[in-house]
């Protein structure tokens, strides 16, 4: 016996209004297009940020010469002027981040580092440098709060992890574009300098490189501006001025609370950046001053190691990640991060065995693609640290903690190759020094703090849903 439509759909416990209405309920929970237009925005925007800190690696043997720079000077660069002065600004950026238009503060962010980085090539002196530096890192400390924040307004939940996914991928295949292309820019320097007044650099090609590479910035600030957003709920209710936004007593009481989970995630990674930037900040220099490679030749290699590493690791991680997902649960990125840094702290020591740049090259691209599996689901675990209100501090807190630890590495390199590791290969064997113990005890603290992350996470669901 056969059945109309009109009989199947009045056998169903649910009406023909709740069947459409289900159904526009899953429509409108698909990002629109001017979404995917903001992801795309924002991920080149973030190659151009990577791009700006790759200038000042490159550049570092003409700075030492031109500027009578020591090692430990190089880097405190990346240190005190670019890890210390980013963790005091994200501060008040996470801060707006939850309170103006995100947008707007990210285009004013990206015309700060601009200027800044067209500004270091006017530098004169180490402190001149350091200064401009400070400013660059001051302007790119708010890309993280601000994106990670923008992201949930862009995208409903179900979409959020693989915008997240893009993103990331964005940033981390970044590192190795961003490389090349300031190697292509360094490397072709000379073919653009005829098109400035002569005379005008003294021969110091370097110093053009940065205002070159400043170009792109108002570009890419307008295009930020050109994003579109949901209207965002008011902060103090309509009809009641005198309610005013809490600062500390949101924050502060669910930092106290989730103590334990917030200690346990901020703190390993923060280990896991002072272990990377320890060798990736003194790569090229190392493959300059060992190997003697040219700045372009460097930039290609490195590049393209990060690129394939970069690939490879994104490509890994999203199957296993999509296949232990229903055994582990909201312990999946937890577990992937520890058992990455792991693997990294073992594998870290091979570069004190490369005896040619091809070698050096090998072993960066299975290091990238380690330490892309392992932190490619971190930003997803740190949104769902924190309720929406609170995500742009909540960050920023986590870009504070983590750059504390940033500050120490580049330092702690130079200061051992000066001191301590005197010589050829010295310069490698502080690297690796400083990377493997980082990397080792990240992998232990994320272990032991498993439980008290996932219950947090737990519980700011809830929450978010009974809200």
């Amino acid at each position: 016996m056969s059945l109309t439509l009109d009989r199947i759909v009045s056998a169903l416990p649910i009406s023909p209004h709740h069947i459409s209405v289900a159904i526009g309920s899953l429509m409108q929970t698909r990002a629109p297009l001017s979404a995917w237009y903001a992801l795309a925005i924002l991920s080149v925007t973030v190659l151009y940020a990577v791009m700006d800190r790759q200038v000042l690696i490159l550049l570092a043997q003409p700075l030492k010469i031109a500027l009578d720079l020591s090692d430990t000077q190089i880097g405190s660069l990346q240190g005190v002027g670019a890890a210390l002065f980013g963790a005091i600004a994200v501060a008040p950026l996470g801060w707006l981040a939850d309170r103006m238009d995100r947008r707007i503060l990210l285009a004013s962010c990206i015309l700060v580092w601009t200027v800044a980085i067209a500004s270091c090539g006017l530098a004169d002196s180490y402190w001149t440098l350091l200064f401009f530096v400070a400013l660059l890192a001051a302007g790119e400390a708010g890309l993280s709060p601000i994106v990670f924040s923008l992201i949930p307004d862009l995208f409903p939940e179900r979409q959020r992890m693989t915008a997240n996914f893009v993103y990331y991928a964005a940033t981390i295949l970044g590192s190795g574009v961003g490389i090349a292309l300031a190697g292509a820019v360094v490397a072709n320097i000379g073919a653009i300098a005829p098109l400035f007044p002569e005379g005008l650099f003294a021969g110091e090609t370097w110093r053009l490189v940065f205002f070159v590479v400043a170009i792109p910035g108002p570009v890419f600030a307008l295009g930020i501006t050109l994003i579109r957003l949901k209207k965002r709920a008011p902060l103090v209710q309509p009809g009641n001025a005198a309610i005013e936004p809490s600062d500390g007593p949101e924050l502060v009481p669910h930092l106290r609370a989730n103590w334990k989970a917030i200690v346990g995630v901020f703190g390993p990674y923060g280990l896991a950046l002072l272990g990377a930037y320890a060798v990736l900040t003194w790569l090229p220099v190392i493959l300059m001053r060992d190997f003697a490679l040219t700045a372009g030749a460097v930039g290609a290699g490195i590049g393209s190691a990060y690129i394939v590493g970069s690939i490879a690791g994104l490509a890994t991680v999203a199957v296993i990640a999509n296949y232990l997902r229903s055994k582990w649960g909201d312990a999946t990125p937890v577990r992937l991060s520890y058992i990455g840094y792991l693997i990294y702290a073992l594998l870290a020591p091979l570069y004190l065995f490369a005896r040619s740049p091809h070698e050096v090259f090998l072993i960066a691209t299975i290091l990238m693609a380690v330490g892309v599996g392992g932190n490619s689901l971190m930003p997803t675990l740190l949104q769902n640290l924190a309720p929406g209100p609170l995500r742009g501090r909540v960050f920023a807190v986590s870009m504070m903690v983590a750059t504390l630890f940033q500050v120490l590495s580049p330092i702690a390199v130079g200061l051992l190759s000066d001191h301590v590791f005197v010589g050829s290969g010295g310069l490698v064997k502080a690297a690796v020094l400083v990377c493997a113990p980082a990397f080792l005890v990240a992998s232990i603290t994320l272990r032991s703090a498993e439980r008290q992350i996932v219950a947090t996470v737990e519980r700011v669901r809830a929450a978010s849903e009974a809200a």
